[in-house]
């Protein structure tokens, strides 16, 4: 019993938790950019590695979050500081009145928060609004054709005003009977994409608009249009939809809808729904009441639009992304219209601060992914309307659902850098961001200065510090043959000796005849044939070339000392050949006589000369015998 004593006891119970591992950021997120890069190559992750890889983008949502909530709440801190000294100071105590109190200078404005820069997100969101933009010539095609037929709808008016005052009393002034024609829809609210090929006009009457009216305006705007530009265009009424349709038959085909319509349909429809009775009763040919009204709507659309989404920066890029993405996208297609500028406009004017592009879509899509659509939800009001209004009404559930799960799933992309994606693009390579970053740039860069410059002589536009002389080393029997005979071919003819000391044959054909030469290397091969090759062209060898007084200048190597007679290097003496100085077993120096030595010490005895010319005295101990070798400031000695 007393050694069953001595053993710990076992804990009863469930163990305590162990605590969570330390995570290393740096190394998670060098992981998390593997496995999404393995990922965007169209490799599938095993199901262990994708939990680990949802783990991770989770752990990275977190960390973003937190870094993002930190710099808000610090913010919000000095803004408190700053709305206490600046909105409400405290007035100094009341003095006697011998100099009138004046209240402290107003400090200047607060800066915004320090946010993180969402550059790359701006540089692929401006590069896909450069491929969305209408080009040039649709521009012009629509400016000239809304020009076109605003000009012969004023000469229709001109000539039905004529028309009533000519059948009317001569002191009686009837007023007109059409009372202006106005933009609305994608041309005023300047929304147009590239595949955008339908416009739209509205056209107020003073009375009810009938289809007999439609007709009349349709064939004078036919003969009017003639006496403003050579252009032709086909002008058709269409009854059902309460619109004249003018289309131009040359590229690019545009499309333009004149809608009638008259603020009495409006006052007919609040009068019948309040229960009072009308003064006139409709025509019998009046158009459909509800296109009518929709015109109308569309007016008080555009006039909101040039109001509040205009001053708005960014607002207006984000729109045309998005519009695009309506397009490509089907789930994203109930989407398109107005309901789409609502929630755009009040997810980037709720913000404190100035948005950029890709910080204004990425709002957008958070905006979305928070369930302002489903059921239960804030919902997006319109503001053009009298009554409470839900701008989503035409949404069903299920396209609500959609459209909040694609944008979560667009968000996360956007999120991990894989914006492009939920664009429709490509990654941008490093040239295509510099050429965006030079379009977007305010100030030019300055081009380089041509060559003509320097060859002309011009003293002020060359370079204020010339460049350092260049040190011209002499040239070996490979470089003077590379000169007499560019091109030269050489070729290993065979390779004999143990694998420990090899020899080289090396041949080279020169103006027809062949050249050979032995080496323990490859390269003192080739060096010895090009010697060779050049005493058989009667060419001086570069260091017969030397002057005397150069060859004096240069200091001696002294032959290492290897304790045997295996001293003599395989090259010449001076060293001249260009290659290291060997042995005549092909090996250096210093390694042949460590293997014959091993306790061999090298000591630096002395160092003499200037910084640039300097020579050492190396001195060599063993077994109690000293050699001192002096060697100038290079890597063979």
């Amino acid at each position: 019993m007393a050694l069953l004593g001595n053993f710990p006891r076992r804990r009863e119970g469930p163990l305590p938790p162990r605590p969570p591992p330390a995570w290393d950021e740096h190394q998670a997120y060098e992981e998390l950019l593997y496995w999404d890069n393995l990922m965007q190559g169209g490799h599938r992750l095993h199901p262990e590695d994708y939990e680990r890889y949802e783990e991770l983008r989770y752990w990275y949502d977190c960390l973003c979050y937190e870094e993002d909530l930190r710099q808000y709440n610090q913010y919000i801190v000095e803004y408190q500081k700053w709305e206490e000294e600046n909105l409400h100071p405290e007035l100094p105590p009341m003095r006697p009145p011998t100099r009138p109190q004046m209240r402290p200078p107003t400090k200047p404005p607060m800066r915004p928060p320090p946010q993180r820069m969402f550059v790359n997100e701006d540089r692929y969101v401006k590069a896909k609004h450069t491929t969305v933009y209408p080009s040039a010539e649709q521009l012009d095609a629509v400016q000239s054709m809304v020009s076109n037929v605003e000009c012969a709808l004023k000469s229709v008016s001109n000539w039905l005003n004529e028309k009533e005052s000519s059948a009317a009393d001569a002191g009686s002034f009837p007023q007109s009977k059409l009372r202006g024609v106005m933009r609305v829809g994608l041309l005023a609210k300047g929304l147009l994409l590239k595949d955008d090929m339908e416009l739209e006009l509205v056209l107020l009457t003073r009375d009810m608009p009938t289809s007999s009216l439609l007709r009349l305006i349709s064939g004078k705007l036919s003969e009017f249009i003639k006496d403003v530009t050579e252009e032709k265009y086909f002008i058709t009424p269409s009854i059902q939809d309460a619109a004249i349709i003018v289309t131009s038959p040359k590229e690019p085909v545009l499309k333009l809808s004149i809608h009638l319509t008259s603020p009495v349909v409006k006052e007919q429809v609040e009068k019948e729904a309040s229960g009072e009775p009308c003064a006139e009763s409709s025509p019998q040919d009046a158009l459909d009441r509800q296109k009518c009204l929709t015109s109308l709507a569309s007016l008080r659309q555009a006039k909101w639009f040039q109001a509040k989404v205009s001053e708005l920066e960014s607002c207006v890029i984000v729109i045309r992304i998005l519009r695009d993405l309506c397009t490509r996208v089907s789930t994203w297609a109930p989407l398109k219209g107005w309901i789409l500028e609502l929630l755009c406009q009040k997810a980037i004017s709720t913000s404190e601060r100035l948005l950029g592009p890709g910080e204004a879509l990425r709002r957008v899509l958070e905006c979305l992914s928070s369930g302002i659509l489903l059921e239960g939800g804030a919902g997006v009001s319109d503001p053009c309307e009298r009554d409470n209004t839900d701008a989503g009404a035409h949404l069903t559930l299920q396209q609500r659902e959609d459209i909040t799960q694609s944008a979560q799933f667009a968000l996360r992309l956007t999120a991990f850098g894989q914006l492009y994606k939920v664009l429709g693009m490509d990654r941008l390579n490093s040239k295509a961001s510099r050429f965006l970053g030079e379009q977007n740039r305010v100030t030019d860069i300055p081009v380089k200065r041509p060559r003509e410059v320097y060859d002309a002589g011009d003293l002020e536009m060359r370079p204020k510090f010339p460049r350092k002389a260049e040190r011209h080393e002499p040239a070996n029997a490979l470089m003077k043959l590379n000169q007499l005979r560019p091109g030269t071919l050489y070729k290993l003819a065979s390779q004999t000796g143990p694998e420990h000391e090899p020899q080289f044959t090396m041949a080279v054909e020169v103006d027809g005849v062949t050249y050979e030469a032995t080496g323990p290397s490859k390269r003192s091969a080739k060096l010895h044939v090009a010697q060779k090759v050049l005493q058989a062209l009667g060419v001086p060898l570069p260091s017969e070339a030397k002057p005397a007084e150069e060859n004096k200048s240069q200091p001696v190597a002294a032959p290492a000392v290897t304790g045997s007679d295996e001293t003599t290097p395989t090259g010449s003496d001076d060293g001249t050949e260009g290659g290291p100085i060997l042995t005549k077993h092909g090996k250096n120096p210093v390694m042949e006589l460590n293997e014959k030595r091993r306790s061999l010490k090298y000591e630096l005895t002395s160092v003499k000369g200037r910084f640039n010319d300097k020579t050492f005295t190396i001195e060599g101990l063993q077994e109690s015998q000293k050699c001192e070798v002096p060697g100038t400031w290079s890597k063979s000695t």
